[in-house]
């Protein structure tokens, strides 16, 4: 991310998949960024434009990344299949820096081409910095600064750091009269040396920060990187994810002048409103507060450095507000700690939940248990007085996707309620299952739930459990008992459950639950309403039903084309026509009441948003009694939408395409003919209408689609457009005798994607399997290589579009020679193939929705390599007139 001095975000970059950034430098021109990680895309140092941060190639190299082999070979290194990573990388005046400790070396480059320039010996060099690219500076065996005049290659002591045990320098920079400033571990402080190399000062409280408890921002913890800026100010960067922190100070005066906090986990998982005071809010292993004025945060302590998978707060004793966490998300069976707050910033541990797996030796018996642990001394260390073990069958955990806790600090998630039971001396809650009996569940309880989901979550008055649906089922529900009765009052439908499922989701409609992660929680709220689940979902959407089984709310927005972000989003705007995040993979969250009955929920992507809800108190009951007339028309109705229904099911879809040359005009209907149109939607506003035709040269295609940002595509490379906003898109198989059935492209198969890069419109075509090579590596966060043969851009195909903004529409014609497509059709000729588009989110280039003619199975718009894959089983027949 590129910010200016003050701190205000100018442009950020995505690598593809799930990547890094650990070493960063620029000479103005560009940007140098080493990614470390390897899992999905590659170990090297790659190369952006400085002004907007789009890749550019390094132009001896023909491609953004210099590979880490590449790199290590230049500097000398022996060959291994596994190099180690530079340890520091500086530009300036048109040459790049790359440090390697264990060589002794950095390596110059040509800061345009790549090419070698030279191979400076430095001992054990790490952090490096220059401002002419001719006088170089470096951390030597992180103990010395020193420097060396590229031409001459003489090495110069600038500075003898001053280090005790278990010490050593980390960081470089400079400033414009010649003072250095480096990071000291273990002390955990910045030391400034001036230009005769005497120390001048120390910025930084000496020590550090402490492992938990109230936050000091004036001291550091974990210095990792140092840079000066145009202002003169000084950036420290720290090695830390509790919280993650850049922190910038007057370099002279050695004054705070801001902190700026890192996002939060991916999903924002951990994150909870604190209900007595909701401008404080938990997340990161850390407590924020919140200026209600401005939205600005400032931290006020660390709370645990054992992980935030989730948390949630309760009352207990006296009203004494608690704290649950546990380190888990999604899979395992993860401790649960409780802390009491009992200051800002200040957590105190009372209490702990393990799981406790026992067999019984001899019957067989078995299971999975529990441990519980309550402080009776307040010194917050367990002793086994202190401890009771539990030998049931819970039937699963009470973490998984989320926590399955009640305001009052009961504990659900399985077959049984976990209840304190009493309080100790200093407050702990004591819980106690000896004599608990499970609750009553269906018959497939044990099937319920999945990939993380609990089997359930009792309501806050203790009296009714909710049971999740099965995960991954296009048709589930949700089911409620009674526990003291055993009776089951009611049902709700639970579509495409988890996240698998979301991936096949039809579009929004009122009361459908898609894609439903599990039940982030309960509340309990005046009649008519009473206890309340909240159930969030894969589709950028959360549910509220009641106890009585009624569908009451849905949270956010879950049509991606009426989304509309709040400008500016300062305190009090409604998130209504918001994604609880950005849509798909929210997957944090978690709600919280208040003792005034308030209901706050914390909810995002990258950030921990701290909401309210407004509204519960206007609800009123529904009429006790009425009537409703079904008439014969509406009969008529139902029955024509079982035929439709029934033909959808029937299988594939045929496109009769007929012979005819197409002229241009924007009117598919005359261009192509009313017969040769198909509609399809997944809602209104993103409606299509596409057409083809054919003749002995060409292909024809047209799209008309409604977009409320129509002809928008962000991409920063052409073969990208796909999942960078809207483009208009055709998947056609040429061999009739491939299986038709087929979940992979083969030869034959072809991908035609055009959208607006550079302001005109320019076609990509792909294929997976081809002779003629074109390769190109794509990357995501699950595949970490997905190959497709033959990439090209395509000048050959003709496009004309026609953008009516005011009417929030476009219309986008083709003409494809058969000679791009490698195959020519006769009358008669049956291909399989589909026609779509992809629709780009309003605020950020990104692909937020697809919409296809044949292929259901589009949901799934955040994960690049899923996006762009052909699955030839999902297209319908095409059928040349």
């Amino acid at each position: 991310m590129a910010m200016d001095t003050r701190g205000r975000p100018l442009w950020s970059q995505i690598r593809g998949g799930i990547a890094g950034a650990t070493l960063v430098a620029s000479d103005g021109k560009a940007v140098f960024v080493f990614n470390p990680f390897g899992q999905y895309t590659s170990i090297a140092v790659y190369r952006l434009n400085a002004d907007d941060g789009r890749y550019a190639e390094w132009a001896g190299r023909r491609s953004t990344d210099y590979l880490l082999s590449d790199l290590w070979a230049l500097a000398g290194g022996a060959p291994t299949n596994q190099p180690p990573h530079p340890s520091g990388l500086a530009a300036a005046g048109g040459r790049v820096f790359v440090s390697f400790s264990s060589l002794d070396a950095v390596l110059v480059l040509d800061a345009a081409e790549g090419g070698k320039i030279q191979l400076l010996s430095i001992p054990s060099p790490s952090a490096l910095c220059t401002a002419d690219g001719k006088m170089l500076y470096a951390l030597s065996a992180a103990r010395e600064i020193v420097s060396m005049d590229t031409s001459e290659r003489k090495l110069r002591v600038c500075a003898k750091i001053e280090l005790g045990d278990k010490e050593w320098a980390q960081g470089l920079a400079m400033d414009s009269d010649g003072n250095f400033y480096t990071g000291i571990m273990g002390r955990h402080v910045v030391e400034v040396y001036d230009s005769s190399g005497r120390k001048a000062r120390v910025i930084g409280k000496h020590g550090g920060r402490v492992s938990c408890g109230p936050w000091d921002p004036e001291r550091f913890l974990n210095i990792s990187a140092l840079a000066i800026d145009g202002d003169g100010q000084l950036w420290v960067a720290e090695a830390d994810g509790v919280p993650k922190r850049f922190s910038v100070w007057d370099a002279h005066k050695g004054a705070l002048v801001r902190e700026i906090f890192g996002p939060s986990s991916y999903g924002a998982v951990g994150g909870c409103v604190n209900p007595a005071d909701p401008d404080l809010i938990v997340g990161q292993g850390c407590e924020w507060r919140i200026d209600p004025r401005t939205g600005t945060e400032r931290c006020t302590g660390v709370i645990t450095r054992d992980g935030m998978g989730a948390s949630r707060f309760g009352f207990g004793i006296s009203n004494r507000l608690y704290l649950a966490v546990t380190p888990g998300f999604l899979h395992g069976t993860h401790p649960v700690r409780i802390y009491e707050r009992t200051g800002e910033g200040v957590y105190v541990l009372r209490a702990a939940l393990y799981p406790h797996v026992w067999k019984q030796e001899g019957s067989g018996a078995g299971g999975l248990g529990l441990r519980a642990w309550a402080d009776e001394n307040g010194d917050q260390i367990e002793q086994e007085n202190e401890t009771r073990t539990f030998q049931c069958d819970l039937g699963g955990w009470v973490q998984g996707w989320y926590m399955s806790m009640a305001p009052d600090l009961s504990f659900y998630g399985g077959l049984y309620a976990i209840r304190p039971a009493g309080w100790t001396r200093c407050g702990a809650p004591v819980y106690d299952l000896s004599g608990a009996a499970p609750m009553p569940a269906p018959q497939d309880v044990r099937y319920r739930g999945g990939m993380g989901a609990q089997r359930g979550c009792g309501s806050a008055d203790g009296r009714l459990v909710l049971y999740n649906g099965q995960y991954g089922e296009d048709h589930s529900d949700l089911v409620c008992y009674e526990i003291p009765t055993g009776k089951r009052l009611w049902s709700y439908p639970n579509n495409f459950t988890g996240v698998h499922g979301s991936h096949r989701a039809c579009g929004p409609a009122r009361g459908m639950i898609r894609g439903a992660f599990d039940i982030v929680g309960t509340a309990l709220c005046p009649r008519p309403v009473g206890n309340i689940w909240v159930v969030p979902t894969n589709k950028g959407e959360w549910h509220v039903l009641t106890e009585d089984g009624f569908y009451l709310a849905r949270l956010f927005e879950g049509d991606p084309m009426k989304w509309k972000w709040p400008d500016p989003p300062c305190p009090g705007v409604s998130m209504d026509t918001c994604p609880p995040g950005a849509g798909e993979e929210a997957f944090g969250g978690s709600i919280s009441q208040g003792p005034d009955g308030m209901l706050y929920v914390q909810a995002g992507h990258t950030a921990f948003w701290d909401l309210e809800v407004t509204g519960l108190d206007s609800v009123k009951p529904l009429p006790e009694s009425g009537v409703i007339e079904i008439s014969d028309a509406d009969v008529k109705t139902a029955g024509s939408w079982k035929e439709r229904y029934l033909q959808a099911e029937a299988g594939r879809k045929t496109f009769s395409v007929p012979k005819k040359t197409v002229g241009f005009t924007g009117d598919l209907a005359a261009d192509f003919g009313k017969d040769a149109i198909a509609a399809f939607a997944k809602s209104e506003n993103c409606a299509v209408r596409a057409g083809l035709a054919w003749d002995d040269e060409r292909l024809y295609a047209g799209w008309e689609v409604n977009d409320d940002t129509p002809w928008v595509n962000g991409a920063d490379a052409p073969e990208y457009m796909y999942a960078r906003g809207d483009t208009v898109d055709l998947q056609i198989g040429t061999d009739p005798s491939a299986a038709a059935d087929r979940r992979d492209a083969v030869a034959g198969d072809i991908r035609i994607s055009i959208g607006p890069y550079d302001g005109k419109p320019t076609a990509v075509v792909y294929r997976k399997v081809c002779q003629e090579k074109h390769p190109k590596v794509f990357s995501s966060g699950v595949v970490k290589e997905y190959r497709m043969d033959c990439v090209q851009v395509v000048s050959d195909i003709q496009v004309r579009v026609q953008v009516d903004s005011d009417a929030k529409r476009y219309v986008a014609e083709a003409a494809i020679p058969w000679t791009v497509i490698n195959a020519k059709p006769s009358a008669g000729t049956v291909w399989s193939g589909d026609i779509g588009v992809t629709h780009g989110d309003r605020t950020k280039p990104d692909t937020i929705l697809r919409t296809y003619w044949n292929n259901q199975a589009t949901g799934l718009v955040s994960d690049e390599v899923f996006e762009l894959q052909m699955v030839p089983a999902n297209w319908g027949e095409l059928r040349f007139q």
